[in-house]
């Protein structure tokens, strides 16, 4: 399996975020016991360490991305993406950048994010993680 993981999959992990952590770590889990290749672009782990030195240290923060970033594939966002996420139906735009780097992934199973509504207008299946835990 392959699958695209949204930004807020990332902190809620690295933050032990509750309740939403506990499915989480069950999805990772799984992924490490089936060895699915989880996919994240670039431009996530800057997101994530910026939530995440604001709630530990700015070395703590690296060491965290650091360890976790050679767990996963990590895609780069190109200007292609960056216009053509411009041109969709998403409302925010970097809910549509995360859908372009997932759309570069052939045969990306689907995306997984906390936050699905958020990518109503994908063409790609759209998991939570719990989700993914029952197919």
């Amino acid at each position: 399996m392959k699958y695209f993981l949204d930004t807020n999959i990332l902190i809620d992990n690295f933050l032990n975020r509750q309740p939403f952590n506990f499915n989480v770590r069950r999805f990772f889990k799984k992924a490490d016991d089936d060895s699915w290749l989880l996919y994240v672009s670039d431009i996530s782990f800057l997101n994530a360490h910026y939530v995440l030195k604001k709630e530990v240290s700015n070395k703590l923060a690296t060491e965290i991305i650091l360890d976790f970033v050679s767990l996963v594939e990590v895609t780069s966002i190109t200007k292609e993406m960056l216009i053509a996420a411009g041109s969709t139906k998403f409302k925010d735009y970097e809910d549509s950048v995360q859908f372009q780097c997932a759309a570069s992934i052939e045969g990306l199973d689907g995306i997984i994010t906390r936050n699905k509504k958020d990518f109503k207008h994908s063409t790609i299946p759209i998991f939570s993680p719990e989700e993914v835990l029952e197919l």
